[in-house]
């Protein structure tokens, strides 16, 4: 199984519990986009993760583009980008505190925190 790398998540109040395990993969360290998402320069975070080499199905690519759209305050281009990651393959992610988790739970739990208004500017 493949572990990605979506540095953003914790800068961007998503709240998750402790991960049980790491699984041994290949990681895309640091994410595209991360540092500018981590400075509040979304509109550079958005280009730099288009225009990085980056499948557009990885899913902490679309995650962390989600969370800069999110704080963009382009909702429906956020919600679009959780919920690709939901249509693909479950695979394991590392987030910006070291955990790793569920890409599955971390979308879902993005998109909870996009209903709730917590990733709004």
């Amino acid at each position: 199984m493949k572990i990605f790398t979506a540095i953003a998540l914790a800068a961007a109040g998503v709240s998750l519990p402790v991960a049980a395990f790491a699984q041994l993969a290949t990681v895309n360290d640091p994410a595209p986009g991360a540092t500018a998402i981590m400075n509040s320069d979304y509109s550079a975070a958005v280009k730099e993760i288009q225009s990085a080499p980056v499948s557009p199905y990885d899913p902490a690519r679309s995650i962390n583009l989600g969370i800069a759209f999110a704080k963009m305050g382009d909702a429906a281009k956020a919600e679009r980008e959780f919920r690709q990651v939901l249509n693909e393959e479950d695979v394991q992610i590392v987030v910006a505190n070291g955990g790793t988790f569920s890409s599955h739970e971390v979308a879902s739990r993005a998109l909870d925190s996009l209903k709730a208004g917590a990733l709004s500017r």
